[in-house]
């Protein structure tokens, strides 16, 4: 058994590693040489220490002087020295000492005894080789260790590394010499959602945002090529696809070639900082835009270093370069009667009040602005460190003030006017509100209700006012256009307390919009004195269209007096007769009763010439019925047939079958076609021999009847044709020009047209076009 001790002594370590090792030697080279005992003799500081014996199958270490084991230290000097191998013979006791070199110890002998002479040559050789074989394994064994120490060293830095990188709070990388990514950090592909092996090489450039690509690689192409450190700004997206803001950072790792190896980076989210930057320009430019806007300009004025700062806006406003601007040249520009005022008010402010004061500011062309001044005291412990404050140009301000009082009092006089405007065209206004009930009334309105501005006003009490024919509907018109929120317009009666009744219009207008507050304004019309005045109108109206009828009949009169004649002169002949046969002896009550008829058909036939004259002379309302026009000309013609025959005209009638009743009033239509054959006969006067009226009743499609007279007079006059139907206006001398007017309003009132030209052939042509009634065949209407 070996019999190995472990001494504590430094620089063991190696021998202790290896102590199988040095057995095996020790007792190999006890072996080759045939000696007693064996040494490792090494030199530490100069001094020899046995680092291990050997003696047969026992082998010990321990760092031991070499004076204690009687050893020849001049012969293990020279060896360690020289490096060769010495040998001491003797018959009785020899010894050999060989150099060897330990990885712990390079200056080290192996010092043998041996018991009686030295072996042979070639044993000796042997020994040499042994020993230097012996130093090369220990040397491979501790270039072994070393390496694997390396080795695990260099793993650790791999993992502290990795660690490192995982560490840091940001997106890290390590680039190769191209460029190319050879790895990241953990954060990295968790960020980007890229996995490993997509990322590696070229595909990291997916992880940024598609407009920023071109960017990044124009920037890391530049810093290749430079060796050099740099970084761009470029946007990375995220897993979930938002892109953010990331400062890009690289520094080349360079060999001692001076070549770059690796490339280290690391991306920073810099996105908030960019937004704030942005935020912060944004505000900064809202601010400068505000100021320009508002016309306010900042100012400051450090009290320590005794320097006077102002934004662009205060150097606009004082109308000044910002380098000339100090208290000394503003206060120069104070309008020299507002200086003391200014100077006081600063002197306040230098003690601790607020500065508030308006003034005159004369501009370096001589205009005149006026500021206003606030500002105030900054203070840093307890005392005052710098006098900071706004000045605002109330130029226009003042202006507008200025303008406002004079809108004011014009406002308050066309208040005035409007009020006396209204009292004067009985118009008022009103403006609701129905979310708050709230009801405001103009002071003519209260007059036309009237009702007591100093009463409260109600609902109740407008709607009492109302006649009562008329609520259900006003109250409907009204629920309606509020609820759709819709413009209306009504007209009704008021009924006064005094039992009058009063007309009125009222027209809104209502706001629009569903989401802004349902809000109506309103007018109030008294129309009461104008539909007086209308009724008088219309009563007048209808006296000038029956004098005009009169006066057609009258110029008829000998005709209609022809008219009658006949069926009275019949019916006198008739009575004799019947008398003649009703006196013989034997009374021929046949031939009688024959008479009798003649003279009832003949009584019927005056009954309708003198009911025909009455109708247009009387003075009643329109009757509207339905009426047949075809009848309306034989009428008319039966009563101008004496008055035609007088004149020597020949009269054609064409009358169409197919026409339809229509609505209308027949005399007032009679008294049209009356005034037209009449206006015809009249216009024919001075011509000699043929004269002739045509009357025509005609179908015009499905829609209206066309009644048209022609005669062949002397025609119109082509500008007097343009105002032929303008009341008063008359072609003849003895004319009251209202006849026509009258026959074109009469038409129109049933919804027709009346229009005149020339005749192709000489004369004129009147015709008027009354559109049918819906229901051709309706009975009249009572």
């Amino acid at each position: 058994m070996s019999d190995v001790s472990h001494a504590e002594t430094p620089g063991t370590s190696h021998i202790e590693c290896a102590e199988h090792d040095i057995e095996q030697f020790l007792h190999l080279a006890l072996h080759t040489v045939r000696a007693d005992r064996a040494f490792i003799v090494a030199s530490v500081d100069e001094r020899l220490t046995v680092a291990a014996t050997a003696a047969g199958e026992d082998v010990s270490s321990a760092f031991l002087p070499a004076n204690l084991h009687e050893l020849d230290e001049i012969v293990v000097r020279d060896v360690i020295s020289s490096g060769k191998l010495r040998e001491i013979s003797s018959t009785t006791r020899s010894a050999v000492c060989v150099p060897i070199s330990l990885p712990d110890h390079p200056r080290a002998a192996v010092y043998l005894e041996i018991d009686g002479a030295l072996t042979t040559h070639r044993g000796l050789e042997k020994l040499e080789w042994l020993a230097s074989t012996f130093a090369a394994s220990l040397a491979k064994r501790a270039t072994d260790e070393e390496l694997r120490s390396f080795r695990e060293d260099a793993a650790s830095v791999v993992r502290e590394l990795r660690l490192n990188l995982d560490m840091i709070p940001a997106l890290t990388w390590i680039g190769g010499p191209g460029g190319e990514l050879e790895d990241a950090s953990k954060q990295w592909y968790e960020y980007t959602g890229i996995k490993r092996e997509d990322a590696l090489g070229m595909g990291f450039l997916a992880s940024f945002h598609p407009d920023d690509v071109q960017k990044v690689i124009t920037a890391w192409t530049e810093l290749l090529v430079a060796g050099k450190p740099g970084g761009v700004e470029a946007r990375i997206l995220r897993h979930d696809g938002e892109a953010r803001y990331f400062m890009l950072r690289a520094v080349p790792f360079v060999g001692d070639d001076g070549k770059v190896r690796k490339w280290y980076g690391i991306n920073t989210d810099i996105d908030d900082l960019k937004r704030a930057e942005f935020e912060l320009a944004k505000s900064q430019a809202v601010m400068a835009e505000a100021q320009r806007i508002i016309e306010t300009g900042s100012w400051s004025w450090d009290m320590i270093s005794d320097i006077f700062t102002c934004s662009a806006e205060c150097t606009n406003i004082v109308g000044l370069p910002s380098n000339e601007i100090t208290f000394e040249t503003l206060m120069e520009r104070v309008h020299p009667e507002d200086r003391e005022l200014v100077a006081e008010a600063h002197g306040r402010a230098l003690q601790g009040e607020e500065l508030n004061v308006q003034h005159r500011f004369v501009l370096p062309n001589g205009t005149v602005k006026f500021i206003h001044a606030r500002g105030r005291l900054i203070y840093e412990r307890s005392h005052p460190r710098a006098y900071i404050g706004t000045i605002v140009d109330v130029t226009e301000a003042r202006h507008s003030e200025e303008r406002i009082r004079s809108s004011l009092a014009e406002a308050q006089r066309a208040q005035a006017s409007l009020a006396e405007a209204q009292k004067l065209t009985h118009v008022g206004s009103f403006q609701i509100r129905p979310s708050s009930g709230e009801i405001i009334w103009s002071a003519e309105t209260y007059n036309i209700y009237g009702l007591d501005p100093a009463q409260p006003l109600t609902g109740e009490a407008i709607i009492a006012r109302i006649h009562p024919d008329d609520r259900e509907r006003i109250n409907e018109i009204h629920a309606t256009g509020m609820r759709d929120r819709k413009a209306w317009e009504a007209e009704h009666r008021l009924l006064m307390p005094d039992g009058s009744i009063r007309h009125v219009h009222c027209v809104t207008r209502v706001e629009p919009h569903p989401d802004e507050e349902l809000e109506v304004f309103g007018a109030i019309i008294d129309l009461t004195d104008r539909i007086s005045g209308e009724e008088a109108l219309r009563k007048a109206q209808a006296d000038v269209v029956r004098m005009n009828r009169l006066a057609a009949m009258g110029a008829v009169t000998v005709s209609i007096a022809h008219e009658m004649n006949q069926p009275l002169m019949a019916i006198v002949t008739n009575a004799a007769t019947c008398l003649s046969w009703l006196d013989r002896p034997e009374p021929d009550l046949e031939e009688a009763k024959i008479a009798a008829e003649r003279i009832v058909k003949d009584g019927q036939r005056a009954g309708d010439v003198l009911l025909n004259v009455r109708n247009m002379a009387r003075n009643s309302r329109p009757s509207i019925a339905m009426v047949d026009i075809n009848e309306i000309v034989a009428d008319v013609l039966t009563m101008m047939r004496s008055e035609l025959r007088s004149r020597q005209i020949n009269a054609s009638v064409s009358l169409s079958q197919d026409i339809k009743s229509v609505r209308g009033d027949k005399v007032q239509l009679q008294q049209v076609l009356l005034n037209l054959i009449l206006n015809a006969a009249e216009a024919m006067t001075g011509r000699d021999h043929g004269r002739t009226i045509g009357v025509v009743c005609e179908d015009r499609g499905a829609h209206s009847v066309v009644v048209r007279v022609e005669d062949n007079g002397h025609g119109l006059d082509p500008i007097a044709s343009e105002r032929i139907f303008e009341a008063f206006f008359s072609t003849k001398p003895e004319g009251t020009g209202m006849g026509l007017a009258i026959c074109r309003s009469i038409i129109e009132g049933h919804s027709g047209t009346l229009s005149a030209r020339p005749r192709a052939s000489g004369g004129s042509v009147f015709e008027f076009a009354i559109p049918y009634a819906r229901g051709g065949n309706e009975p009249e209407a009572t």
